[in-house]
C-alpha cells in the first residue's frame, strides 16, 4: 500500500497548474492590448475594421456621382430658376439620403418628415431634425446615427468644389437653454461636433467649412406646440455656390 502511494505521488506534477495559468494570462494580456488599440483608433478606423455602417460608408461610386448631378445642378442654377421649381424633383432627397443597407433604409423612411433638402439663399440646405444627431440639451453625436453623417460626408465629398456652412439651432425650451447664452453655446457646440466628424473622421478639408450656432434666434416655426418646437431644433448643412466672403 505504501509503495502504491509513493508511485502515485511521484507521478503527480506539482507545476501542472502553470499551463492553465499561463494560458489565462496570455488571454488577459491579449484582451487588454485590444482595448488599448481600440481606444486609440479613430471612429472611422473602427468602422472600417469591423465593417460597421456598410450601407452608407465609403466613396461614392461612379453611378452615385451621376445621380447626385441634380443636386449640383441646383447649386449651379440657384440664381436662375425659382427655388420652388428647382425642388419639384423629390428624387434629389432620395439620392442624398440613399442607403444600400435595407435596415437603414427603413430608419430613413421613418425619419422622412424630419430630413429634407431645400433651397437656401445662396445654395442648397440639407436639414435634419436635431434629435436625429443629438439628445435634448446635449452636443455629443448619437453613435447609432453616425451612418447619416457618413452618408452626408460622401455627398459633400462628391460636391467638392462648394463651401459648406454647418448651422445649428435650438428652440426656446428650458431643456435647450431657453433664451439664455447656454442655448447659443449648445447650438455652436453641436455645429462644431458635426464639423469635427466631417474633417477628422471623414477626412474632408477643414478650409471648406464654417460653423454657426444661432440658438433660438431663427425659429422656422411658431413655438406654440411641442411638435413645432421640436422642428425648430435642427441642423442645417448648407452648400454655397460661391466662396465665403
Amino acid at each position: 500500500m505504501l509503495r502504491k502511494k509513493h508511485i502515485a505521488a511521484a507521478q503527480t506534477n506539482p507545476y501542472g497548474y502553470m499551463v492553465t495559468f499561463t494560458d489565462m494570462i496570455v488571454l488577459l494580456l491579449t484582451f487588454f492590448v485590444m482595448l488599448v488599440c481600440m481606444s486609440s483608433m479613430g471612429t472611422k478606423t473602427i468602422q472600417n475594421a469591423f465593417g460597421v455602417f456598410s450601407g452608407g460608408t465609403g466613396a461614392l461610386s461612379h453611378g452615385e456621382r451621376g445621380q447626385l448631378e441634380d443636386l449640383l445642378t441646383i447649386l449651379a442654377k440657384a440664381d436662375q430658376v425659382p427655388p420652388a421649381k428647382l425642388m419639384e424633383n423629390k428624387r434629389i432627397e432620395g439620392e442624398v439620403f440613399r442607403f444600400d443597407d435595407p435596415a437603414y433604409r427603413k430608419i430613413v423612411e421613418l425619419l422622412r418628415n424630419d430630413i429634407r433638402v431645400k433651397p437656401a439663399e445662396s445654395g442648397v440646405a440639407i436639414e435634419l431634425a436635431s434629435y436625429i444627431l443629438f439628445d435634448t440639451g446635449e452636443a455629443n453625436i448619437r453613435p447609432e446615427n453616425l451612418p447619416m453623417l457618413n452618408r452626408l460626408a460622401d455627398v459633400l465629398r462628391a460636391a467638392g468644389r462648394y463651401p459648406v456652412s454647418i448651422e445649428c439651432h435650438t428652440d426656446g425650451s428650458p431643456a435647450e437653454g431657453g433664451q439664455s447664452e447656454a442655448a447659443w453655446q449648445l447650438s455652436l457646440a453641436r455645429a462644431i461636433a458635426v464639423l469635427e466628424y466631417f474633417t477628422k473622421d471623414a477626412g474632408l478639408p477643414p478650409e471648406r467649412f464654417r460653423v454657426g450656432g444661432y440658438g433660438p434666434a431663427k425659429p422656422a416655426y411658431p413655438e406654440d406646440t411641442p411638435e413645432k418646437r421640436v422642428k425648430n431644433r435642427r441642423v442645417e448643412i448648407i452648400l454655397y455656390r460661391e466662396k465665403f466672403g
